[in-house]
């Protein structure tokens, strides 16, 4: 596995509020490379997904944004083409609608396009990594089944075997396990990890402040478009800064297992 890094600059962006803009990123600076599990957090409205859609190149931005995967050096993103992106990054949406009917496994074999030739077929290697990938999100067994029938669960299970399925250094997800119950949600959490122990960058989007704090290297707290604190779980998700961010009291210790957690004071 290539090493990679993403560097965000200076990103600002902007939406039309009545004859004024609505500022959603205010100078945002970001970092990741290879082998953290960065987690995004903040509350709605804070910019989180914003930042992740910038990074992949979704929206356009003021700043710089640059990709460095050990062949090109420091080279901004614009100047790699789609696919040459979609060979280096994934994209897992909070969005999990499909509008037409593909089956499972015609969802997650789409995550091998950039890898094809513009006339190839899959082939056995190509078919190797669906499977493995609709396994280890435990969907194997629904690979024949349409998209739109399944659970909102299910989809964004299958949204991630088609990221896994990419197989590229940089994964971004946003929200992944925001309609997964516990079971589920722990397995992301696992994968994630092994994806990361196997030399990828991981950056989430992620709302459980606990979750993020087990199993996240480093955490970018956003509030109103500014990051506020980034650094390892124990130095951002403090009482102060979780106020600023929150507008609530928490009080934090460690539980009995020894990891971050807190509870809300009245």
């Amino acid at each position: 596995m290539q090493d990679i890094s993403i560097i965000a600059e200076k990103l600002e962006y902007s939406v039309p509020k009545g004859v004024d803009e609505l500022s959603i990123l205010r100078s945002v600076d970001f970092a990741a490379c290879s082998g953290e599990f960065v987690g995004i957090v903040g509350p709605n409205g804070a910019g989180k997904t914003t930042l992740l859609k910038a990074m992949a190149g979704f929206i356009k931005v003021k700043g710089d944004i640059f990709l460095n995967n050990n062949q090109s050096g420091n080279q901004s993103l614009r100047s790699f083409s789609l696919r040459e992106r979609a060979q280096m990054m994934c994209y897992m949406h909070q969005d999990t609608v499909v509008p037409f009917e593909f089956t499972v496994k015609e969802v997650t074999s789409m995550g091998r396009h950039p890898w094809l030739g513009s006339f190839s077929d899959p082939c056995a290697a190509d078919d190797k990594k669906v499977d493995e990938a609709l396994k280890a999100v435990d969907c194997y067994e629904l690979a024949d089944r349409f998209v739109q029938q399944l659970s909102g669960g299910e989809r964004q299970r299958v949204m991630l075997a088609r990221a896994l399925t990419q197989d590229t250094p940089l994964m971004l997800l946003d929200e992944p396990t925001s309609s997964l119950d516990i079971r589920y949600a722990q397995n992301v959490y696992r994968l994630c990890q092994q994806e990361v122990s196997a030399g990828k960058c991981v950056v989430a989007v992620l709302h459980d402040l606990r979750q993020a704090a087990r199993v996240c290297t480093r955490i970018c707290l956003l509030h109103e478009g500014v990051v506020i604190a980034d650094g390892v779980p124990d130095e951002v998700l403090t009482a102060k800064n979780i106020k600023k961010a929150y507008g609530i009291n928490a009080n934090i210790f460690r539980n009995p297992v020894d990891e971050w957690d807190y509870y809300v004071e009245k």
